[in-house]
């Protein structure tokens, strides 16, 4: 007698003359109704393997799609982008050597003016 035998027989109730037990009955139940449900969850897996490769496909050609239009449309924003940093780093290269020679000359009037004072003053 095997294992599993000598536990119905322990689970049957000893006033049963049937031999019916109610938790067996409800343990196949419940294994006839998990079986019917891994089967209806492989079929699903199943079907949404074979509809995810050509959804997926459409997901990355959509991306590619988008990726090409913002490429397109930076192209000129990068373009008048450098237009006006060129712009701009002229204007302010030109006013940093203006203010540079300003710089020189103020400095060359400030040793000037040192000088004349250092030779108008008695030794």
């Amino acid at each position: 007698m095997g294992t599993d035998e000598q536990n119905e027989q322990n689970e049957q109730p000893s006033g049963d003359p049937t031999g019916s037990n109610p938790r067996r009955e409800q343990v196949e139940r419940a294994k006839e109704l998990g079986e019917r449900w891994m089967g209806q969850l492989q079929v699903m897996i199943e079907e949404a393997g074979k509809t995810a490769g050509p959804v997926l496909r459409d997901v990355a050609a959509k991306a590619a799609e988008l990726a090409a239009v913002a490429a397109e449309n930076a192209g000129p924003v990068a373009h008048k982008a450098a237009n006006v940093t060129e712009q701009v780093g002229d204007k302010l290269a030109a006013r940093s050597k203006d203010l540079a020679a300003d710089l020189r000359k103020a400095a060359e009037a400030a040793r000037a003016q040192n000088a004349d004072n250092s030779t108008d003053e008695p030794k």
